[in-house]
């Protein structure tokens, strides 16, 4: 058995990779480094049911001039782009596959490999060429830079295939880190978090990529430090800001857009949260680049809110739909704002990609550790007390015996994200039952402040529009408003009575 410890980089738009790499950045390294190029085939497997798959195994057949490996992956991870899993490989003497041939105990007990291997289907396939490089550093460290191109294809679809994997074959992890940077100093390049697999297996299901909605919590342990508890927040924000960035290039999804900007807000407050304790000049550096890079991306809370007044499922098109020239103008409105933001260049941009990068490798550099001890401390100890200090501040702006105005809530929000975001890293230490009580009503103010949003946005643009029925659309409107009010005010009063789920 193997592991394979590997970054994914994706390569953004067409550059002359290979002339970039052999004419420009392998001169400058200070190491000896081999090349090949080869033509890689691959015909990935699977019962009907998708029994391996569900085993969160991968099994694939690959052809190289003439000769043919099978490979089993089991489950794995991925954090960031840096992509861990176990694999197993086995030669064969023809492009059969045969399961009988790997160490049974990889499989679990009360599986038949026999029934698995007469099931066996083909999926999809991955076609590619490749430029392999061996390269072999001072410190003793060896790793293979590959750069593959072709595409993975079912009979009737395919995905173009575009990247660069650095994998570590000896030495510290870290120097995958140190590659990886000068890579996107030379070349447009973003982190990848599925493999060609992955996407082998949603094209095979004609599955396409669907926005997620944030977890109520995160996983944690009672015994994680302050690094552990950190590191998986940081990796959940990552991941669910990598995930929409596929998803809105995939898709063109317009809630993938606001997950982009969701996961960015969540990196950025993970860093909040934990830079107390892990005070060094490296995530300070970070928070105000994701500040700066979050600006780029406030125009999505007005892209979301003309989606919801549009969306046929949504609380206003009934009302909507009567006119025409309303729904027109929101058409133009809404491919106005795509036109004039371009996401596709935001996303693709070479410092986006750059600062994610630099945020995969807290994981493998911890940075904190030269700045003291604190890292180890355990997470209880401080949980409870952030998390009374987010809600004291909550309390104290939003007083129960105040009424409160949509101008008030919307100016509320920022604050109350932040807040409902620490408790999304952190109430996963604490009782689920009272701890779900607690948040429900939290929520749906804050679903109630989107809806706000979105009658606020569309009173402004009846303000200066010349439609027929705008005064009836008016007082519509600020009927609307008036209810939505009356219910979150409730919700409000009624969160701000309740007892404290992370008190012992």
């Amino acid at each position: 058995m193997e592991t394979e410890i590997e970054l994914k980089l994706l390569v953004c738009g067409h550059p002359d990779v290979v002339k970039v790499l052999e004419n420009q950045l392998l001169p400058t390294l200070a190491a000896h480094y081999t090349t090949v190029q080869m033509a890689l085939s691959n015909r990935y497997y699977d019962t009907p049911d998708k029994q391996l798959r569900a085993m969160d195994m991968g099994f694939r057949v690959r052809g190289r001039d003439g000769r043919f490996q099978q490979t089993l992956k089991t489950a794995g991870q991925v954090q960031g782009g840096l992509h861990q899993r176990p694999e197993y490989n086995v030669e064969l003497e023809d492009q059969n596959p045969d399961l009988a041939l790997f160490d049974p105990a990889i499989f679990p007990a009360d599986i038949s490999i026999a029934s698995l291997q007469s099931q066996l289907c083909p999926l999809f396939t991955t076609h590619f060429s490749r430029h392999a490089y061996h390269l072999t550093f001072s410190n003793g460290t060896e790793l293979e830079l590959v750069y593959d191109k072709g595409q993975v294809a079912t009979e009737s679809h395919q995905q173009a295939i575009n990247e660069i994997e650095i994998e570590l074959k000896k030495g510290d992890v870290a120097d995958i880190f140190h590659l990886a940077r000068k890579l996107a100093d030379a070349l447009p390049l973003r982190l990848g978090i599925f493999s060609k697999a992955a996407r082998g297996y949603l094209l095979a299901a004609g599955q396409e990529l669907t926005p997620r909605a944030l977890p109520d919590f995160l996983g944690l342990d009672e015994q994680d430090n302050i690094e552990q508890a950190f590191l998986k927040a940081l990796h959940y924000a990552l991941d669910y800001w990598q995930f929409h960035q596929q998803c809105y290039l995939e898709t063109g999804k317009p809630r993938a857009l606001g997950g982009i900007s969701a996961g960015i807000q969540l990196v950025s407050q993970a860093i909040s949260l934990y830079l107390p304790m892990l005070q060094c000049d490296e995530l300070l550096t970070l928070q105000s680049r994701l500040i700066k890079l979050n600006n780029d991306w406030y125009w999505t809370d007005s892209l979301l809110a003309v989606k919801a007044l549009r969306s046929r499922k949504g609380p206003f098109r009934k009302r909507l739909a009567k006119s025409e020239e309303v729904i027109s103008y929101l058409r133009g409105r809404y491919e106005g704002l795509l036109m004039q933001h371009r996401p596709d260049e935001l996303i693709l941009a070479p410092q986006a990609g750059r600062l994610q990068l630099e945020l995969a490798a807290l994981a493998v550099e911890l940075p904190w550790r030269k700045s003291g001890e604190a890292w180890q401390s355990p997470l209880l100890e401080h949980a409870r007390g952030w998390l009374a200090q987010g809600w004291f501040t909550i309390s104290q702006s939003m007083p129960r015996k105040k009424k409160f105005n949509a101008q008030n809530y919307l100016s509320s929000e920022p604050l109350l994200r932040q807040t409902l975001f620490n408790g999304l890293f952190l109430a996963g230490l604490f009782s689920p039952q009272n701890r779900d009580q607690f948040r429900a009503p939290w929520l749906d103010i804050i679903d109630g402040i989107d809806e706000l949003k979105a009658l606020h946005l569309l009173k402004s643009e009846l303000d200066v529009a010349d439609v027929q029925d705008k005064e009836e659309l008016l007082v519509w409107c600020k009927d609307k408003m008036a209810h939505l009010l009356e219910v979150m005010e409730q919700s409000r009063k009624a969160a701000l009575k309740m007892e404290p789920y992370w008190k012992p």
